[in-house]
């Protein structure tokens, strides 16, 4: 299965990650998780699926309440506060996707 297939499969949810295709759900298995920072606080925080687990793609919902600046009826998050960023937790350190793309990888 070529990667043009795959990605036809995994459809809108990974549209953010297109410019880093190394950085889909796979990167889990890298140890990277999707996660949050304010860089202002330097408050961080994992990305998490309605029941609390792990996700595997950034999601809004689950962050904390403070970091919150709107919500739509549903009560989803649609605005967070300024500065904070997407990026991806692993071994304790925040990494965001611009830092990722200039990693080494075959070390």
């Amino acid at each position: 299965m070529n990667r043009s297939h795959l990605e036809q499969q995994a459809g809108a949810q990974y549209a953010p990650y297109r410019e880093f295709p190394e950085m889909k759900a796979g990167a889990a298995v890298l140890g990277f998780l999707p996660a949050f920072k304010d860089i202002n606080t330097h408050e961080t925080h994992l990305s998490v699926n309605d029941d609390g687990s792990l996700a595997l793609i950034h999601l809004l919902d689950g962050l904390p309440d403070h970091w919150v600046v709107e919500r739509d009826e549903q009560g989803r998050i649609t605005a967070l506060k300024d500065g904070i960023v997407a990026g991806f937790m692993r071994q304790g350190r925040f990494f965001t996707r611009s830092q990722l793309a200039q990693l080494r990888w075959d070390a």
